[in-house]
């Protein structure tokens, strides 16, 4: 046991002058003479002869004055602000985990719940004889608390503790942690308590705490909507669901749009496995939706995460584009075109589009070149070029045996669109530059590339369209509703969700309303650490955790609690010897045994 307010010599001190207090108080009480009466005659110069005396109680009720006595030096020990253990010199700081997976509940208690009581007790010892700061481990190190002597100062520092939706950024706060205790300048120590630990040096000494035991979850690891350009007006949802855990596991699936159910069905997935679902054919002008599991079943376990349950994402209006198509006749590049649901074409010949200047082609949109130069000086901020033989971007000549041997299936161009298997019988091949993203190969010749600069977007195909059979798939109206959407990238409507971490940018003296439709703060839109459904306006952002989704791990040891004490703190446990002891002291009077 360790005295934190006061030493040991002081408190002796006080407790010497205490107890010969309350023996003064005892010697001075007011007692009566005790007086034989033989009869009534004598009562009343008895009465008189007995009044009380000072300093004439030659007899002290031991019991009572012990009573009374233990009850003082409790108090002085209170005084003292006793706890349990020796303390730590200099100055430790605590590194608290506050990811997303720090709300996994096991046996009715969260990680975070059991990390919280772990800080607290670390905080209690070791302001016995050091400091101690507090670092919270979120999306984001932050200091919790600042370095202190007061165990009182943690509980307003957790008065307001919530988790990131995002994963803890335990290397930060560790980095963090080792500036606080070398600012110090006095020997000091770093506590990690988290659900995980992470291979860093650290010049501080640094202990793992570890929380959480192994737990199972089934996650949305991914949930997107976009526009249908093969449906004017409709959109596609697409979820995908992951388990992570080593039993076989089922979930309710539901996909809603506001209040409008758009998918209900049970999913049932093996151990680790995944599923993909698509839910389509619906039209809306705009949508926000959220997909959500429910009725989580897993043999033998339970779903220990509830974070990875949910997830948001937006179809914005569909605006009109201005679209220019330059070409002599092609019916397919029409066609595909055609079928946008938002594209407003106007179509002109080649040599037209040489007699426009740059001020009346900067109304459109985007500009789609087929077979046409895009002439040198023209800087356009969107433009698609199918076979381009000179100009800007333009071929450099014909590629030999032309295929496809590879494509950036992760470019925005090309989501959803496979080209595996199609018959190329001509194509030109293209110059790659610093920066330029080839989108398909055939060999080492670039096929198709996509060049993006501040303040323009340009994408060049050079397979012939009238020597391949991509024309005949869907995959082809597909790649030019995505290809015109990457490329007027300020009219894009196929938001996808936004990550944790990124800012969100409103107009000065715009209202953003977040996820519980309460305003957000300036310092909240720096870095969005909670997914769910922005309004900035009119218009919505969501903002997902899906892809974070991951197992579950479970500290170090991978064991249950430790450091788990049975016991409350120690000025609690006097605070009831106290209590016990007036209780005693009353009952003992009441029975007439402190006379």
């Amino acid at each position: 046991m360790t005295f934190a307010a006061l030493s040991a010599t002081v408190l002796a001190a006080i407790a010497g002058a205490i107890g010969l207090t309350v023996l003064a108080l005892y010697l001075l009480r007011r007692t009566p003479k005790p007086q034989v009466v033989s009869n009534v005659t004598f009562w009343m110069r008895a009465v008189q002869s007995s009044r009380p005396r000072f300093l004439r109680a030659a007899r002290i009720p031991w019991v009572a004055f012990l009573i009374s006595l233990l009850i003082a030096l409790l108090f002085v020990g209170e005084l003292g602000d006793p706890r349990f253990g020796e303390g730590v010199r200099g100055t430790t700081v605590i590194v608290l985990a506050a990811g997303r997976s720090m709300g996994a509940e096991t046996d009715g208690e969260t990680r975070i719940e059991r990390a919280t009581r772990e800080v607290r007790s670390w905080v209690d010892r070791t302001t016995i004889g050091g400091r101690v700061a507090v670092v919270r481990a979120g999306m984001r190190p932050e200091t919790l608390l600042a370095v202190t002597e007061d165990p009182a100062d943690l509980e307003r520092a957790l008065s307001d503790f919530t988790l990131d939706d995002g994963p803890a950024d335990l290397e930060g706060a560790l980095r963090l942690a080792d500036r606080i205790v070398a600012t110090g300048g006095e020997a000091g120590q770093i506590l990690l308590v988290a659900d995980r630990d992470v291979e860093l040096e650290t010049r501080a000494t640094r202990v793992l705490i570890p929380v959480g035991v192994p737990s199972d979850t089934v996650a949305i690891a991914d949930f997107s909507a976009r526009r249908d350009p093969l449906a004017a007006g409709e959109y596609v949802a697409q979820v995908a669901l992951r388990s992570y855990s080593a039993r076989q596991a089922s979930a309710r699936l539901r996909i809603f749009d506001g209040e409008v159910p758009l998918l209900d069905r049970r999913v049932t997935l093996h151990p680790g496995e995944g599923a993909r679902l698509t839910a389509q054919g619906f039209s809306a002008e705009r949508a926000e939706l959220v997909a959500q599991l429910e009725s989580i079943e897993i043999v033998g376990g339970e779903d220990a995460l509830a974070i990875d349950d949910v997830a948001h994402a937006v179809v914005e209006p569909l605006e009109p584009l201005s679209v220019l198509l330059v070409t002599s006749g092609n019916d397919y590049l029409e066609a595909a075109l055609a079928v946008h649901p938002n594209a407003n074409v106007e179509q002109i010949t080649p040599d037209a589009f040489s007699s426009r200047d740059d001020e009346a082609l900067s109304a459109y949109d985007a500009l789609v070149l087929d077979r046409t130069p895009l002439r040198e000086g023209l800087t356009h901020r969107s433009v698609l070029l199918f076979s381009p033989r000179g100009g800007q971007l333009g071929a450099e000549g014909d590629a030999d045996s032309p295929r496809v041997s590879a494509s950036l299936a992760s470019h925005p161009a090309l989501r959803g669109v496979r080209l595996d298997g199609i018959r190329v019988g001509r194509a030109v091949r293209f110059g790659v530059e610093a920066g330029d993203q080839v989108l398909i190969r055939s060999g080492a010749d670039a096929l198709a590339i996509a060049r993006e600069t501040p303040d323009r977007r340009m994408l060049a195909f050079g397979i012939d369209l009238g020597a391949t059979d991509l024309i005949e798939r869907e995959a082809f109206p597909l790649f030019v509703h995505d290809a015109l959407s990457w490329a007027a990238v300020s009219r894009d409507d196929v938001p996808l969700p936004r990550r944790l971490g990124e800012p969100l940018r409103a107009a000065a003296g715009q209202t953003v309303l977040g996820p519980d439709g309460e305003p957000v703060s300036a310092t909240e839109l720096a870095a969005i650490r909670r997914q769910g459904l922005y309004h900035v306006g009119e218009r919505a952002v969501a903002f997902s955790g899906a892809e974070h989704a991951e197992e579950l791990s479970a500290g170090a040891t991978g064991g249950r609690f430790r450091n788990t004490d049975p016991l409350p703190p120690l000025a609690v446990l006097i605070a009831i010897a106290l209590l016990g002891l007036m209780v005693l002291e009353w009952a003992l009077l009441h029975r007439g045994r402190l006379s």
